[in-house]
């Protein structure tokens, strides 16, 4: 029988955690419809033994990959090529799925040909064990949708337009044939975007699948990793806007989920080094230096987002906590003022 589902997944030194993950996969009435590839970004712990052994078990579901370290991205590029289901979902080795449904999310997959299928998910607190779901906030489940569609009712779909919510079309994704940016952190941003803003029909389904371990403090989401990264997300930043000059004569491109996703990628750039990071003096610096650079490589993206800019350097200026700034950006003056934003960008 041909594989419906693959899941990619990357792994860099995860002994600790890649037992649990292959686990999560066997659920034994699925399996032959099932593939499983661990793509080993050149780990020096035992990862590559522990994979070995599932395919050994296995075989005709897992596979073992292993390449020179190049980054998450990178085991991406090289998953997605290899991948023998209809559809690929990316799963990092210290998650897990929901065994118990996927079976049901393989029957759906079976016969869904949309180029995206969205679901929700976990995230689960790796020292209480506390789970917060983050889903779609819709009645109809059945629905396709656009891009468009999505961005103009974003709050409604943005907790799960993410690299966790997020299982693409194997045949749509390679057509694309973009290469993730490779030794960063944070290209998820990337590949959230790239080529979902290119996907004629978006479909929903209504049952979590990824289980997101968060409250690890070696996380890139840690606040001591965004700070130490930064210039990666920055990287991230420009690969993502690259791509749309690229995209300016292709069809079924919607600006709009690209203008959305760009602009949340920037505000997290400001938000780490004008709210998390201790020294706002350098946090404003880097801001200054990032906004001079997208000025002038990119004005139109620069005058969108300037406003809100503005508004995290004052941030910053009064030394606006993470805690404080968590309730701020849920008052109705902040709305406001983002409403503003919204109205000049749309004007």
């Amino acid at each position: 029988m041909s594989k419906i589902l693959t899941f990619i997944i990357p792994s860099y030194n995860v002994e600790d955690y890649l037992p649990k993950c292959m686990d999560s996969f066997l659920n034994m009435s699925i399996l032959d419809q099932l593939e499983v590839i661990i793509v080993d970004d050149g780990s020096h712990d035992g990862t590559a033994e522990i994979a070995r052994s599932y395919v050994k078990q296995y075989p005709d579901i897992y596979c073992l990959h292993q390449k020179t370290n190049g980054g998450h991205g990178s085991t991406i590029n090289v998953g997605s090529k290899i991948a023998r289901g209809k559809y690929f979902k990316v799963v990092d080795a210290d998650d897990w799925v929901m065994t118990e449904n996927l079976p049901a999310f393989i029957r759906y997959l079976e016969r869904c040909e949309a180029d995206v299928v969205l679901t929700p998910f976990h995230m689960v607190d790796m020292n209480s064990g506390e789970k917060i779901i983050q889903r779609m906030y819709i009645q109809d489940h059945s629905q396709f949708y656009t891009p468009d569609e999505i961005a103009r009712d974003w709050k409604l779909f943005d907790q799960c337009t993410t690299f966790h919510g997020i299982t693409y079309c194997t045949k749509f994704y390679n057509q694309h044939k973009h290469r993730l940016t490779e030794h960063v952190f944070y290209e998820d941003q990337e590949y959230a975007t790239i080529p979902f803003c290119c996907a004629k029909e978006i479909s929903l389904f209504d049952l979590s699948i990824y289980q997101y371990m968060v409250g690890n403090s070696m996380q890139s989401v840690a606040i001591q990793n965004q700070i130490k990264r930064i210039g990666q997300l920055e990287k991230v930043i420009f690969a993502i806007i690259k791509y749309r000059e690229n995209m300016a004569e292709i069809c079924n491109f919607s600006e709009l989920y690209w203008q959305r996703k760009t602009e949340a990628v920037i505000l997290s750039y400001y938000t780490t080094l004008c709210i998390s990071n201790p020294d706002k003096i350098s946090g404003r610096r880097l801001c200054a230096i990032f906004n001079r650079r997208l000025k002038e490589k990119y004005p139109a993206i620069y005058s969108k987002i300037k406003r809100v800019y503005y508004i995290y350097v004052l941030f910053s200026l009064l030394r606006i906590s993470p805690y404080r700034y968590d309730k701020i950006i849920h008052t109705s003056i902040f709305r406001l003022l983002r409403h503003n934003h919204k109205i000049e960008r749309e004007s």
